[in-house]
């Protein structure tokens, strides 16, 4: 690897397991470049390569050993059978000596040249001699000298004196004794050393066959020994190689069991560590760090997990508090609901709830659970603000909570702290715009581990808590405003239309006692005159009675109250009013409440105001909201001049006390009117949106 590698360019090096890893390869690489070429001691590739390097040496001693051996049986057997090609051209040269011997006497029988027969006798006695020496050496060899050489030369000598004396007779005076000479004793001397040589030879035969045999069995002997070697150094290659490959392959495959283990979450695996400094060892130091890290990192998310799921638990309580406290303006509904919610979610056993009297001196108790007649006998009592724990929690305004040991705290009562099995306690305030306006103390028989974190979320617990409660005491008051005002119009319509028609009743009652007396045909029409406004009070009467409350509103429904308030209106005061209805289901009690009250207060404004002779009422219901649209063709007039008026009549019951019930229920309404054109008021309620108080004057 070159020193003048940018590893930069690699970006590696913001991820903490792959930078691990690397780190084990730099390591590596420096190791290598410190150990040479060939690291053999630090390199996995220098391990293979001396084992192949020993097995290959291995096979060249082998090859080397039977190539001697080979060379050295091949030569032996070369060597005895040039010496058996020595020893049989020496004894057919000894036989063609004797026989150029024995004829050069026969040349000197049939008395040929002399010269001729002694140059025929010196050369075959020459050749004879060199053919001997040969012969001798050969047999020295074999060590067949001390066997048969010197019988041998024993008959050659006598064979080469009788041709000698035969050569040397005078033929002229003893042929006749040469010729027998020859005949007899040379014939049979040479027969003799002929056969003497044949002998030899047969000896020499049996010798070197022997010879020649051991060497051919030398040379298979030898290529036995060289298969052997060569199998053991191949079953040796062998061996080396799979440990070798095991001393490979087994670390690979504990660490891809490690990397499948990894792969299956498992970051608690054990990497296995190998002994050395080679690359499987840097691998396994790279895959333990890279372990190492995921598990730090795995913990770290599963903290962070865990840290998520804490929150998603806080915001479901927090959701839950206020989906309770939400689904009610009744303050004893509210407190309870909270109550639950908070024993719940903190897992407690036992809770009082106090108010904040309106002086904001005393906690006054409104709620409890699971509390001792003791404790009840201090908390009816009455706690001041600022005294004990809970009385601390209201003048601070802040979550006081303690975990343990809450009977050794000095802020906890004297009288409490005889209740040995208390352990933990949690004060949370209610708090609200107008400050603290409440207090919710619970105690547990068991350790608790509130957290920072967890004080926080009771404190926002407590905040809309206050809240609630402090709409639920608007609430109320707003009820009590709204009956006192519901009075007044009451009492005011009864003045305008049930009190007039009654002193008219008594006027006339009074007018036709008098002319019973004095004008008695005329007390007939005064009676059917006084029956008429009869009628009409009862008629009025009845008006004011379904206004106060109209059964048929909560037994079948809007719509069908609305035909009916409709129709009383249309027989009352004349007047034509279309009523449209798109959607027809059933509403909420309070969106019901406030579309039917709205409607009602409109129809009361134009027969008081608006002389009109024709009205237009459109109610439309879908899944979202509901939209109510009533326009006449009276005389209109400037909204902006009545909200700036006087006139309290107008402003109290009139568009004021319409806004007032669609905003209450969540909704809006809006006036478009100018003078001489009528008046279009549209009312929209959105029906997801849970309404507020909404039953003002519903009683």
């Amino acid at each position: 690897m070159p020193d003048s590698l940018d590893r930069n360019k690699l970006n590696i090096g913001n991820q903490p397991q792959v930078a691990a890893a690397h780190s084990g390869t730099e390591e590596l690489y420096k190791q290598s470049s410190q150990g040479g070429v060939f690291p053999l001691r630090n390199s996995l590739g220098g391990r293979i390569l001396a084992g192949f390097l020993a097995m290959a040496f291995m096979g060249l001693v082998v090859a080397l050993a039977a190539i001697l051996y080979t060379s050295q049986s091949g030569s032996s057997l070369s060597t005895q059978e040039e010496l058996d090609q020595q020893v049989t051209d020496s004894v057919l040269r000894l036989e063609l000596a004797v026989e150029r011997q024995f004829n050069a006497a026969r040349g000197v029988l049939l008395s040929l040249d002399p010269a001729d027969t002694d140059k025929e006798f010196s050369e075959a006695t020459k050749i004879y001699e060199d053919a001997n020496a040969q012969l001798n050496k050969a047999f020295e060899s074999l060590s067949l000298t001390q066997r048969s050489a010197s019988q041998t030369q024993e008959l050659y000598d006598k064979f080469s004196t009788t041709i000698n004396q035969i050569r040397a007779i005078n033929l002229e005076d003893f042929k006749t004794t040469a010729i027998r000479t020859y005949e007899r004793v040379a014939r049979e001397q040479k027969n003799n050393l002929i056969t003497a040589i044949n002998n030899d030879l047969s000896l020499y035969r049996e010798e070197i066959a022997r010879k020649i045999q051991a060497a051919r069995d030398q040379g298979t002997l030898i290529t036995i020994l060289s298969l052997v070697l060569v199998l053991m150094t191949t079953l040796g290659g062998i061996i080396v190689a799979a440990l070798i490959t095991r001393s490979i392959t087994r670390p690979l495959r504990e660490l891809a069991s490690v990397a499948d283990a990894i792969h299956k979450d498992n970051y608690d695996v054990s990497v296995p560590q190998s002994r050395g400094n080679d690359e499987v060892a840097s691998l396994a130091g790279a895959m333990g760090r890279m372990a190492e890290n995921l598990r730090i990192s795995r913990n770290r998310l599963q903290s962070s997990l865990n840290e998520t799921r804490r929150r998603n638990r806080e915001l479901t309580a927090v959701n839950r508090v206020m989906a309770s406290i939400s689904a009610s303006l009744d303050l004893d509904q509210v407190l309870n609901d909270a109550m639950e919610e908070l024993i719940s979610v903190s897992e407690m056993e036992r809770c009082a709830v106090f108010l904040v009297s309106p002086d904001s001196q005393i906690l006054r108790l409104v709620l409890h659970r699971a509390q001792s007649d003791q404790s009840l006998n201090i908390f009816n009592k009455g706690l001041k603000v600022g005294e004990y724990m809970t009385g601390q929690v209201a003048e601070s305004g802040e979550v006081i909570y303690l975990n343990d040991n809450v009977l050794e705290d000095s802020r906890v009562h004297p009288d409490i702290q005889t209740q040995s099995y208390i352990r933990s306690y949690l004060g949370i305030p209610l708090t609200s715009s107008s400050g603290v306006v409440g207090v919710i103390a619970m105690t547990s028989d068991f350790r608790k581990n509130f957290t920072d974190n967890d004080i926080v979320l009771y404190k926002a617990i407590g905040s809309q808590i206050g809240i609630a409660v402090e709409n639920a005491q608007l609430y109320s008051q707003a009820q009590l405003v709204a009956a006192l005002e519901e009075r007044n119009r009451l009492a005011r319509d009864l003045h305008d239309s049930v009190t007039q028609t009654l002193f008219s009743i008594t006027l006339t009652a009074e007018s036709a006692r008098a002319m019973l007396i004095k004008k008695p045909e005329r007390v007939e029409a005064q009676l059917d005159r006084l029956q008429v406004m009869a009628r009409g009070a009862l008629a009025e009467m009845r008006a004011l009675i379904f206004q106060l409350r109209p059964a048929a509103l909560e037994e079948q429904g809007l719509i069908t109250a609305l035909q009916k308030h409709i129709e009383s209106v249309k027989v009352k005061e004349h007047l034509d009013i279309e009523f449209d209805v798109f959607g027809e289901r059933r509403l909420s009690n309070e969106h019901e409440q406030t579309l039917y009250r709205i409607t009602q207060e409109a129809l009361n404004n134009i027969m008081k105001h608006a002389q009109a002779s024709k009205v237009l009422i459109k109610l439309t219901i879908d899944d979202q909201q509901a939209e109510l649209a009533i326009h006449d063709n009276g005389v209109g007039f400037s909204p902006q001049e009545v909200v700036n008026s006087g006139s309290t009549e107008r402003k109290s019951l009139g568009m004021t006390s319409m806004r007032e019930r669609a905003e209450l229920a969540g909704g809006a309404l809006h006036v478009e009117s100018k003078p001489g054109e009528g008046t279009k008021i549209r009312v929209i309620l959105p029906l997801l949106v849970a309404p507020r108080p909404v039953g003002l004057g519903i009683y």
